[in-house]
């Protein structure tokens, strides 16, 4: 089951650090890069994505900031092993929401098995970018996201309490999500909370690749350090842990354009019924998600015809994945079509703009529910790529873990 404990953080010296968090580095374009960079040079997209300097390279530049910030006293690291309760106010589609949890660190298992379930493939690429800078910074500079059951509502209730309470630091991102930070160093919250969740399981929702760059750098160090022993620092992750009771837990879907497949039309007039536009947003909670499809300055909704097809085209997959319209879209609308080729978008609207403007197709697909991510997590199956995407997103920068 998950073992948590208290760590002795690293954070920010001064107490509104609106200027200083930044966004997950994977949702950061250029333009925004420059305009973190210059609302202060303190601010957490130096290390997340540093430059090169004329002697060293991004990862050693980072490195260089991050020990400079820590002698300079912009980044403190506190005394006593703490756990950081975790408040985000945000607004969803016009609705006011409130999502609590708390950071801690991890111990951290095989991604493949154990009590921390996966649920997103993850790339080579972006871990071998993630593992160089944390070789050469040593701190998991922003978390991974976990969701668990508190079916009592234990931590749930816990969350609120702590939240009426003052804060140690706020922001406000570009969003206009309110982020707030507790320290808390009371030995009987700490072990209560970490009793807790030692019988719990625990599901990523997001920073897959975060996660299993932490594993390899524990890898690393069995062979560098002599006294290896994994309930060192590095044998843990910084870990943001929100209960799937918390009732600010927003997922959004991710919508795909990509050029039309020669066969496509074929393949809707095979294995899809056809439905109106204004159907789609009356299913999204069907048990068989629809897709819908903008092509050609129509819009179409599409759910498959016969259930059968669902174990055809998905045999080793359970029936949470099998039903999802981002699992019908790669399995069975347009198959064996590799990740790279599609282009990725949050909202409906920015997708069917993109699809007219480059004369490619819109993919529209309904939102994972939570219950799918935990049961595709507990039969260890993967989801297709960018099938989730947790609204809003942790910050970068709120608190940092030395390893």
């Amino acid at each position: 089951m998950a073992v948590i404990k208290a760590f002795n953080g690293i954070r920010y010296s001064k107490q509104n650090i609106t200027k200083e968090i930044c966004p997950p580095y994977d949702i950061i374009s250029a333009e925004e890069k420059k305009k973190l960079k210059k609302s202060s040079k303190y601010n957490m997209v130096q290390l997340e994505l540093s430059d090169p300097d004329k002697t060293r390279n991004k990862y050693a530049q980072a490195n260089f900031l991050f020990k400079q910030w820590l002698e300079n006293g912009s980044l403190i690291q506190d005394e006593k092993p703490a756990l950081y309760f975790y408040e985000q106010t945000f607004k969803d589609h016009g609705k006011k929401m409130i999502r609590r949890g708390f950071f801690s660190a991890l111990k951290l298992e095989n991604p493949h098995g154990g009590a921390v379930k996966a649920h997103e493939k993850t790339l080579a690429k972006p871990k071998a970018d993630r593992l160089s800078l944390l070789k050469a910074v040593k701190a998991n500079l922003s978390p991974i996201f976990l969701l668990f059951n508190d079916d009592k509502k234990k931590i749930v209730s816990l969350c609120k309490n702590i939240a009426k309470t003052k804060p140690s630091a706020t922001a406000t991102d570009k969003e206009g999500t309110y982020h707030k930070l507790w320290v808390i160093n009371d030995e009987k919250i700490i072990a209560d909370v970490t009793k807790t969740l030692a019988f719990k399981k625990t599901f990523i929702a997001d920073g897959h690749h975060r996660y299993e760059t932490a594993w390899n750098y524990l890898q690393d160090m069995k062979k560098k350090d002599k006294k290896f022993s994994d309930k060192k620092e590095y044998g843990y992750v910084l870990a943001y842990l929100c209960p799937m009771e918390d009732s600010g837990i927003s997922i959004w879907p991710t919508h795909r354009v990509i050029n039309a497949p020669a066969n496509i039309e074929e393949n809707i007039e095979k294995y899809f019924d056809i439905l109106p536009q204004s159907a789609f947003n009356k299913m999204q909670k069907a048990k068989i998600q629809p897709v819908m499809i903008f092509k050609d300055g129509k819009y179409r909704t599409l759910t498959v015809k016969n259930p059968a097809l669902l174990k055809k085209a998905m045999p080793d997959r359970c029936q949470a994945y099998r039903n999802l319209g981002v699992s019908i879209l790669h399995s069975i609308l347009i198959p064996h079509v590799p990740a790279d080729q599609y282009v990725y978008v949050k909202s409906e609207k920015e997708a069917v703009s993109l699809a007219k403007k480059t004369k490619k197709i819109a993919i529209l697909v309904p939102a994972t529910p939570v219950e799918a991510i935990k049961e595709i997590a507990l039969n260890n199956e993967t989801m297709p790529q960018k099938s989730t995407y947790f609204f809003p997103k942790l910050a970068s920068g709120i608190i940092v873990h030395s390893v």
